[in-house]
C-alpha cells in the first residue's frame, strides 16, 4: 500500500509542478460591464469532456489551475451571448487570456422559445429582468414594462429601484438625454427592450481603478434587442378638447447601430410638466418657489399629493424630463434632442440639448401651525396666487477617447441658462388662539436669470503592472445669477398701530460663483487580491453676491433711496485640501473596502477646520442568486451664501430671515446595508434595506416668535446636533399564477428627528411614518393589462416643547389602471385614483377620487394609428393637497388643479426595423 502510494506521489509530481494558472476576464461586449456567473469550460484539444470548468466571479474573472502544459479549447457561454471558443497552448508559465467580449446572441430573437423564461436574476451586484416575461399591451413605454417589476416603483414620474430615486438612465449602457430617467422610459416603446439593469454605477474613477469609493448613482440600464438596433421608431399625438384645452408632441428615434439620434417634444396647457429641480435651482423668485412659505432649514416627515395631470393618449409618449412638477395649472413647450454615436475605435460621443418653458397660474390656501414653549400659540393663514414663467435650456455631453491601451480621457460639459419671471399676490394672517395678531396684504413681481457651467476632465491611465492605476480628475465652473424684483406690502397691527408698516421697495440682485477642483488617485496592487489607494485632492469655491435694495422715493415717484438694512455687498471664500489612504480587498464573492481622508478646510479666510472622514464599503455576493451590500460614508456640507449673509430679507414682512455668519461646516454620517435575493426556480425577488444618517453641527432653524412685534416672525440658521434619520425598508415580490399576475408587497419605516430653536428654546421633532404598499399587475396577455395598486401611511409627529402640537395622520392612495382590447380595432383604457387624508387641519381632511377613461379605434396599417375619446376628472373632484412637518411647524397647502375636459386625440406609432 505504502509503495502504490509512494509510486503515485513521484509520478503525480512532475505533473503538478509543471501545471499552470490559466486566467480570463469575460465582459459584455456593448456594455463593457463584467459578466459574472459566465460558464468556463477548457477541454483537451480535439475531445468533448472538459479537463476545467469554473464561473466567472462578480468582476467577471475566473481562474483554471492546475492545468497541465499542453494545446486546449476554451469555451466562454453565457444565456443570451454568443459562446465564444479559443485555442490556446499552455506552456511552463502562467497563461493571462485576453479580455473575452461576449455579444448578445441575435438568433434570440429568431428562435421560438417554448420553456419558460425566467423573469429575474442576480448578476452580481446587477438585477436583471427579462423583458418577456412582463406581459404590455402592443403600445406600451418602457414605463409601463419597468412599473411590472419588483422592487421598481413610480409616482408622479419619480422613479424608484430597491427603494432608492433612480438618478440615471442608460440605453445599452449611454447616457440618454443626461441624468433624466423620465425622457427614456416614456419615448421608447416597450417592444424594443429585451431586458432591464438595475445597479449602482460607480464614478468614473472607481470604474477605472477597480477601488469602490462609494461614489455610486442609483441607475436603469435598458438593454434593447439586437434586431431592432437599426431603424426608425417612435410616436406621435394631438389632441384638442373642452375648454380649449390641447396637447401635441412626440417622439423619433434613429438608429443604426452604434449612431442614435432621438427628438422629443411637446406642448399642451393641460399640466404635462417636463423640468426638473436642476432646472429651477438657478431662479427662485417667489411666484415660483413660495416666498416666506418654508424656512430655510430642513424639515422632517410630511407628505402629501398634488392634483393628477390631464391624460390623453399622449400619457403614454410625453417626456417629463425628471419630472418635479410645479402646482397649479401649467402650460408647458419643450424640446429635446439626444445624440450618441462611437465615431472610432477611439473616440465615443454622446450629448443632449433640452428646451422647455412652463407658464403657471396657482391658487393656494395654506395653513401653518406653530410650535411654542408654552402653548400652541401662533397661526398663520394665507390665500395667495401667483403666476410664473419659467424658461430653461440645458446642454450635457460626454466624450470619452482612448489614446491607447494604456491612456484615456473622459471629458464632461455641461451647460444651463435659466429665467424667470413671477408674480404673487397673498393675503395672510397671524392668529394667537384663534385672535388676530395681523395681516398682510402683498404684491410682489421677480424677473431672474441664471447661468451654470460646469466640465470635468478625467484622464486615467494604467500601468503594466495589472492594478496599478493613476487617474487625475479636473473640474471647474461659474454661475452668475442675476436680477430684479419689486415688492409692494402693507402690514397691520391688531395689537400695536405703531407696528403697522407700509412698503414699496425695487431689489437688485447679482452673484457670481466660481469653483475648481482637482482629484488624484493612485492604486498599487499588493497581491492579486488587495490593493492599496493614495488620494489628494484640492478645491477652491468663491462667491460674491450684491444686493441693492431701494425705497421708493415719493418726492420723484422713482426707486432711487437706498434701504441700508436690506443691501450688501458679500464675498465668500472656501478652500479645501484632502489627504487620504485605503485598502480594497477582493476574493471570490468578497469585495471590501476602507478609506479615509484627512480634510483642512478654510472659510472666509479667517476660519479653517480638520476632519477625519472614512469610508467603509463591502459587498458579499450569496451562491448565484443573493447580493449584500453595506456602506458608510462621512463628508462635510458648506452652508450655502445666503445662510452665511446677515441681512435680513422681508419678502413677506410676517416672516423675516436673516443668515448668520459664524455658521460651521456640518458634517454627515450615512450608512446603509442592502442585500438581494433573487430565487429563478419561484421567480420571486425579496429585499431588505437598513440605513440611517447622522449630521453634526446641522444648519437648522432659529425661529423668534414675536408676540410684541404684532406677530412678526424672525429666522436665523444656526448650528444644532442631533439631526438624524433612520429607514428601513423590505420588498418581496413573486407571481400568483391563479391570477397570471405579478404580487409587490413592500413594508418601510421611516424616522426623521429634526432639531431647532424656538424663542432660544431647543425643540425636537420627531417624525415617525411607516408605510404599506401593495401591487398587483397583469401578466395574462398583450390584449388586456391591470395594475392595482395602494400605498397607506401612517406619520406620528412629536415635540420636545408642546405636547399640545404633537399629531398623528394618515394617507392612503389606491390607484387602479386598465387597458383592454375587447376586439380587433376596439381599445378601452381607465385610470381610477383615490387619495385620502386623516388627521390633517379639519377643511384639510378629505379624500376624493380622480377617474379619467378613454375608448379609441385603431387605425391604419398594422394598427400603428388611433384615434380616442378622453375624459379626465370625469367626477369633478381632482384636489392638490400637501403636509409638510419642520422643526418649527406643521403646514397644510392646498393648490388648484386641473378640472374636468374632454379631449379627442389621434396618436401614430412609427416602427420600421431594417
Amino acid at each position: 500500500m505504502r509503495i502504490t502510494l509512494l509510486l503515485l506521489i513521484v509520478v503525480g509530481i512532475p505533473g503538478v509542478i509543471l501545471a499552470q494558472t490559466v486566467r480570463g476576464h469575460v465582459v459584455d461586449a456593448g456594455e463593457t460591464l463584467p459578466l459574472p456567473g459566465a460558464y468556463i469550460s477548457l477541454a483537451v484539444a480535439g475531445e468533448s469532456a472538459p479537463v476545467r470548468q469554473t464561473t466567472t466571479d462578480a468582476d467577471g474573472d475566473f481562474v483554471l489551475a492546475p492545468v497541465s502544459p499542453g494545446s486546449y479549447r476554451l469555451t466562454v457561454s453565457f444565456l443570451g451571448y454568443r459562446t465564444e471558443e479559443l485555442l490556446l497552448t499552455v506552456t511552463d508559465t502562467d497563461l493571462q487570456l485576453p479580455t473575452f467580449k461576449l455579444v448578445p446572441g441575435i438568433e434570440l430573437d429568431e428562435v421560438e422559445v417554448t420553456e419558460a423564461v425566467v423573469p429575474v436574476r442576480q448578476r452580481g451586484d446587477t438585477t436583471e429582468f427579462n423583458a418577456d416575461a412582463y406581459k404590455t399591451m402592443p403600445d406600451a413605454t418602457a414605463e409601463d414594462l419597468i412599473e411590472k417589476m419588483p422592487t421598481i416603483t413610480i409616482t408622479d414620474g419619480k422613479v424608484q429601484a430597491q427603494g432608492e430615486d433612480v438618478a440615471r438612465v442608460l440605453v445599452d449602457g449611454r447616457p440618454f438625454f443626461g441624468n433624466d430617467p423620465t425622457a427614456a422610459l416614456r419615448n421608447l416603446p416597450a417592444e424594443v427592450i429585451q431586458r432591464i439593469e438595475v445597479f449602482d454605477q460607480q464614478s468614473d474613477q472607481a470604474e477605472f481603478t477597480g477601488f469602490d469609493d462609494g461614489e455610486t448613482t442609483k441607475t436603469v440600464n435598458i438593454i434593447t434587442r439586437p434586431s431592432m438596433r437599426n431603424g426608425e421608431f417612435g410616436s406621435g399625438y394631438a389632441g384638442y378638447g373642452t375648454d380649449d384645452r390641447y396637447s401635441v408632441g412626440g417622439n423619433l428615434n434613429w438608429f443604426d447601430d452604434d449612431r442614435r439620434i432621438s427628438v422629443v417634444g411637446l406642448s399642451n396647457n393641460v399640466s404635462k410638466q417636463n423640468f426638473s429641480s436642476e432646472d429651477l435651482l438657478g431662479v427662485t423668485s417667489s411666484a415660483s418657489s413660495g416666498r416666506g412659505r418654508r424656512g430655510p432649514g430642513g424639515g422632517g416627515g410630511g407628505g402629501g399629493q398634488r392634483g393628477s395631470d390631464g391624460g390623453g393618449p399622449e400619457s403614454n409618449t410625453a417626456s417629463d424630463f425628471l419630472v418635479s412638477d410645479q402646482a397649479g395649472i401649467v402650460a408647458s413647450d419643450a424640446f429635446g434632442i439626444n445624440y450618441s454615436n462611437k465615431w472610432s475605435d477611439k473616440l465615443e460621443a454622446t450629448g443632449s440639448y433640452f428646451f422647455n418653458r412652463a407658464d403657471s397660474y396657482t391658487e393656494s390656501d395654506i395653513s401653518r401651525q406653530f410650535f411654542d414653549a408654552e402653548e400652541l400659540r401662533e397661526t398663520y393663514l394665507e390665500e395667495g396666487v401667483t403666476t410664473s414663467t419659467n424658461t430653461n435650456h440645458r446642454f450635457t455631453g460626454k466624450l470619452e477617447y482612448a489614446l491607447d491601451e494604456r491612456n484615456s480621457f473622459i471629458y464632461r460639459p455641461r451647460l444651463t441658462w435659466q429665467g424667470n419671471t413671477g408674480t404673487e399676490s397673498i393675503f395672510g394672517q397671524t392668529l394667537d388662539s384663534g385672535q388676530l395678531l395681523n395681516d398682510n396684504q402683498s404684491d410682489y413681481t421677480a424677473d431672474l436669470t441664471a447661468l451654470n457651467f460646469s466640465n470635468n476632465l478625467l484622464w486615467r491611465h494604467r500601468f503594466a503592472t495589472r492594478g496599478r492605476t493613476l487617474s487625475v480628475n479636473l473640474s471647474g465652473g461659474i454661475s452668475p445669477n442675476d436680477g430684479s424684483s419689486y415688492l409692494n406690502y402693507v402690514s397691520t397691527s391688531a395689537t400695536d398701530t405703531l407696528a403697522n408698516e407700509q412698503v414699496d421697495q425695487q431689489s437688485l440682485l447679482d452673484t457670481r460663483q466660481w469653483n475648481g477642483g482637482l482629484n488624484v488617485r493612485y492604486t498599487e496592487p499588493l497581491s492579486r487580491s488587495a490593493m492599496l489607494l493614495f488620494s489628494a485632492a484640492t478645491g477652491y469655491r468663491r462667491e460674491d453676491s450684491e444686493t441693492f435694495t431701494y425705497d421708493l422715493d415719493p418726492t420723484n415717484e422713482a426707486y432711487t433711496a437706498l434701504n441700508s438694512t436690506l443691501s450688501y455687498v458679500f464675498v465668500n471664500d472656501y478652500f479645501t485640501q484632502e489627504v487620504g489612504t485605503g485598502i480594497n480587498y477582493r476574493r471570490g464573492s468578497l469585495n471590501a473596502s476602507a478609506s479615509a481622508g484627512l480634510q483642512y478646510a478654510s472659510l472666509a479666510g479667517d476660519r479653517s477646520y480638520w476632519t477625519v472622514l472614512p469610508t467603509l464599503r463591502l459587498r458579499y455576493r450569496t451562491g448565484n442568486s443573493g447580493n449584500l451590500t453595506a456602506h458608510y460614508r462621512s463628508r462635510t456640507e458648506l452652508p450655502s451664501i445666503l445662510q452665511l449673509q446677515e441681512v435680513i430679507d422681508n419678502s413677506n414682512p410676517l416672516f423675516l430671515t436673516t443668515g448668520n455668519a459664524d455658521l460651521l461646516p456640518a458634517t454627515d454620517h450615512n450608512f446603509t446595508a442592502r442585500y438581494n435575493l433573487t430565487d429563478t426556480e419561484r421567480s420571486s425577488v425579496f429585499f431588505a434595506l437598513l440605513g440611517g444618517s447622522y449630521t453634526a453641527n446641522a444648519i437648522v432653524n432659529s425661529t423668534t416668535l414675536s408676540e410684541s412685534a404684532g406677530g412678526v416672525q424672525l429666522t436665523r440658521p444656526v448650528n444644532l446636533d442631533n439631526d438624524w434619520t433612520l429607514r428601513a425598508l423590505t420588498t418581496y415580490g413573486f407571481p400568483v399564477g391563479v391570477l397570471g399576475s405579478n404580487l409587490n408587497v413592500d413594508l418601510s419605516t421611516n424616522l426623521r428627528n429634526a432639531p431647532g430653536l424656538i424663542d432660544e428654546q431647543l425643540n425636537n421633532a420627531l417624525t415617525t411614518t411607516t408605510g404599506l404598499g401593495l401591487t398587483l399587475s397583469s401578466n395574462i396577455s398583450e390584449r388586456i393589462d391591470f395594475t392595482l395598486s395602494s400605498r397607506s401611511s401612517m406619520n406620528w409627529v412629536r415635540n420636545d416643547l408642546q405636547l399640545a402640537s404633537n399629531n398623528d395622520f394618515f394617507q392612503q392612495r389606491s390607484r387602479v389602471k386598465f387597458s383592454w382590447l375587447p376586439g380587433e380595432k376596439i381599445v378601452v383604457r381607465t385610470d381610477l385614483t383615490h387619495q385620502l387624508y386623516r388627521g390633517l387641519e379639519e377643511s384639510f381632511d378629505q379624500d376624493y377620487l380622480l377617474w379619467n377613461a378613454s375608448i379609441g379605434m385603431k387605425v391604419m396599417e398594422n394598427d400603428r394609428g388611433e384615434i380616442s375619446l378622453n375624459a379626465f376628472d370625469i367626477l369633478g373632484q381632482n384636489t392638490a393637497l400637501t403636509r409638510s412637518v419642520t422643526e418649527t411647524y406643521t403646514e397644510d397647502i392646498r393648490t388648484n388643479a386641473l378640472q374636468q375636459y374632454f379631449m379627442l386625440s389621434f396618436k401614430y406609432d412609427l416602427r420600421r426595423f431594417q
